[in-house]
């Protein structure tokens, strides 16, 4: 049952055009027969009551958003072993103490491969005019690279039984990192995508969320590299006064 909807979602899905539509369709149909463990996972770990369930996106066959209550995000995963989801929320609350920018407590359910964390107040990029973004572009490049730094401060030899953060969550064993890890290795929060940081009023980094991709690796620019290729992506579009798919 519990890798279920989503087999359901993706092959309903194959009768839908076009493709952002089946996206639409696949979170709507997840959405639904997952809210029963949505409820149960909010009672458990916050002990409130579910009074609604908003299905945010799913840009992928095998992760689907939603916001229960308009105050908790839960990320539900197509596949994922338990362990690695136990390790994911080790890594990320270490991680959230050592970090001056805001990252948000996650709590994991094994069981049904989810995870759920508060919302943290703040605007996505996607919110301001594209005009605003890009005068304050130098500013935002800064606070990125500020925080990337910071991430890369810590000291991945004092993380506990370390070496199993050489496999980002999401990939597991597909991209596996067969190197050892030495004084070079550091934290990557893997998905600098742009919709993961967020804003206050005047456009400074307050929050960073989506840490699911979070591993140790050896390639120092891995995380800036990713977020210019969002950013110029960004630009690209704003020139072209076309929003951002």
């Amino acid at each position: 049952m519990v890798t279920l909807p989503f087999y359901i979602a993706n092959f309903l899905a194959g009768f839908v055009s076009p493709q952002s539509k089946r996206h639409v369709l696949r979170g709507h149909v997840n959405a639904f027969f997952y809210t029963p463990m949505m409820m149960r996972f909010i009672k458990r770990v916050y002990g409130e009551k579910t009074h609604n369930v908003k299905f945010v996106r799913q840009h992928t066959p095998s992760r689907c958003v939603c916001v229960i209550n308009d105050k908790y995000f839960v990320k539900i995963f197509k596949h994922n072993k338990g362990t690695r989801l136990a390790d994911f929320e080790f890594l990320v609350n270490y991680v959230r103490n050592r970090m001056q920018v805001a990252i948000p407590r996650v709590y994991t359910s094994k069981n049904n491969h989810m995870y759920v964390t508060k919302l943290i107040k703040g605007r996505e990029i996607y919110d301001f005019d594209s005009d605003f973004v890009l005068k304050h572009e130098k500013k935002i490049l800064q606070n990125v690279s500020k925080i990337i730094s910071e991430l890369q401060s810590i000291d991945v030899q004092k993380i506990p039984n370390n070496e199993r953060f050489c496999v980002a969550l999401e990939s597991l064993a597909k991209n596996a990192n067969t190197e050892p890890i030495t004084s070079d290795s550091v934290l990557s929060h893997g998905d600098m995508n742009l919709r993961n940081f967020l804003f206050d009023d005047d456009l400074n980094i307050v929050g960073l969320i989506d840490f699911d991709g979070m591993c140790i690796t050896n390639d120092k620019d891995k995380d800036m590299q990713n977020f210019m290729k969002y950013w110029n992506r960004y630009k690209e579009n704003a020139k072209k006064q076309t929003p951002l798919k």
